[in-house]
């Protein structure tokens, strides 16, 4: 296996993640039983994963459904990663001790920098995710992480890249912010200059009196094609594209049929969004077609601005929706049709400058993105850093990886050699209880810690004892633990 993805320092060392970290993942206590998610432990799923620092989340879980289940406990500081679904890939670390689901891994990293994995992991997700097993949801496994290529350098150096990439990425995200408020500022500058056009206008008509208005009807759904053969059929809001829709389908058989620039509006939930007809097409009962005696884009730019006003006129308990009468009593403002083309006119060359400086905006926003993709790339070539002579060398540090991953192997390793070890079909696990917890509480985990034997086997075994009602369970309220005593 090739575990290099391009050129770094002499002085660095490709790796995998399994020589440098742990992975382990979590699970999901059962559902079937609502009171294991009443407890105070938080429980990481991977829709939670977004980049951030985790402090509190969705769900909670009690101490035992954790013991229960193949959920467990990771400590506050843990860099979790996602292995399933539309968030492979995505990273968080812990803000505090928390479980996570099958669907969340945590990295545990030995005398490293965790910022450094989880940088680089970041640089590197394009390369991490073309590793993804699976044909109908490609997953990340825990064999894909440990096998990953991995760049080491001397943990010196990784302090420095870490603390210059975060300053870099912090002066980006500076910027965005920026970017960000500008772009509010010309969006409400925009509905600003349309809001005093329509203001200075004193004359004001219902909608049925100077337009016709047609409502919507859903032509036979045998009638639909998406060849298009017939006229285009609009039926709703989702359509709505940019200034004109874009019909998914046809009819041959039409009911209702809206003209080139008549103002289709939506009438059913969503209610008052507007656009432009292109084209004659057929119109369903989600929308209604408004021709106008004046200057179409007058009607289209007004009811726009009012669209949240013309939505609060909806009635309906299972769904928003507007009545013809309601959309003809509309009042709208209306000059002479000359006026009507000077305003709109005006109007637009306006829109375009401000949607100029929208798009330079984007533009930066965009390059910031390339720029941020590009800084951490490098970063991880080793064309961001400086190397110094006083460094400890990346044989070094591997070494004190190697030594601290082996004494916490070790430690686990002991943890089950001292469990005492039954075999299946002579343990019994209420004369094993009456040996060592009579007249005395205990919990699942002293049990689990004290039995050399499966999880999955203990569990069933325990379940076993509940449903027999040998067991009286209580609460230790200054600990909060489940506890258990032999009836």
């Amino acid at each position: 296996m090739d575990n290099t993805l391009y050129d770094i320092p002499d002085s660095w060392k490709w790796v995998t993640l399994n020589e440098v970290s742990i992975t382990n993942s979590g699970g999901t206590p059962d559902r079937k039983n609502p009171s294991n998610f009443k407890g105070d432990i938080p429980w990481v799923k991977s829709g939670e994963l977004n980049y951030n620092l985790i402090i509190h989340t969705e769900e909670y879980i009690t101490l035992e459904a954790l013991e229960f289940s193949n959920a467990k406990i990771f400590e506050k500081g843990s860099l979790l990663i996602a292995l399933y679904g539309n968030t492979v890939g995505r990273m968080a670390f812990l803000g505090t001790d928390a479980a996570t689901n099958q669907a969340v891994a945590c990295i545990k990293t030995f005398v490293i920098n965790s910022k450094y994995v989880y940088y680089y992991l970041m640089s590197a997700k394009d390369e991490l995710l073309n590793k993804r097993e699976g044909s109908a949801q490609p997953n990340i496994s825990q064999k894909v992480l440990n096998d990953f290529p991995f760049p080491l350098s001397p943990i010196e150096e990784q302090d420095r890249i870490v603390e210059k990439i975060e300053s870099i990425l912090s002066e980006l995200d500076k910027s965005n912010d920026d970017l960000l408020k500008s772009k509010e500022l010309v969006d409400k500058l925009i509905k600003k200059t349309i809001f005093n056009l329509f203001k200075a206008i004193s004359k004001r008509l219902p909608l049925s009196e100077v337009s016709q208005i047609i409502m919507g009807q859903s032509p036979n759904s045998k009638s639909y094609n998406y060849q298009g053969i017939g006229l285009p059929l609009f039926q709703g809001k989702k359509e709505f594209t940019n200034l004109f829709p874009i019909p998914e389908k046809w009819t041959t058989s039409p009911i209702r049929i809206a003209k080139e620039n008549d103002i289709l509006m939506s009438v059913r939930a969503p209610v008052g969004d507007v656009n432009i007809a292109n084209t004659e097409c057929s119109i369903g009962r989600g929308l209604c077609a408004i021709r106008f005696n004046g200057y179409y884009k007058f009607l289209f730019y007004y009811l726009d601005s009012i669209k949240h006003e013309i939505s609060d006129l909806g009635t309906g308990s299972t769904f928003n929706s507007i009545s013809k009468d309601i959309v003809s009593n509309i009042l709208v403002p209306y000059p002479p049709k000359e006026i009507q083309f000077e305003l709109i006119n005006d109007l637009e060359l306006k829109i375009i400058n401000y949607k100029k400086i929208l798009e330079d905006i984007g533009i930066q926003m965009t390059n910031n993105v390339s720029l941020r993709a590009k800084f951490l790339k490098e970063a991880f070539e080793g064309k961001q850093s400086e190397r110094y002579d006083s460094d400890s060398t990346v044989k070094s540090t591997l070494l004190k990886i190697r030594e601290e991953k082996s004494k916490y192997l070790i430690t686990q390793a002991d943890i089950i050699k001292n469990k005492p070890k039954f075999k299946k079909e002579e343990f019994n696990l209420i004369k094993f209880l009456k040996e060592k917890y009579y007249n005395t509480s205990f919990t699942f985990s002293e049990i689990y810690n004290d039995i050399n034997m499966s999880r999955d086997f203990i569990v069933n075994e325990f379940r076993k004892l509940e449903e027999e009602n040998k067991l009286n369970i209580s609460i230790d309220k200054i600990t909060n633990t489940v506890k258990y005593t032999l009836k």
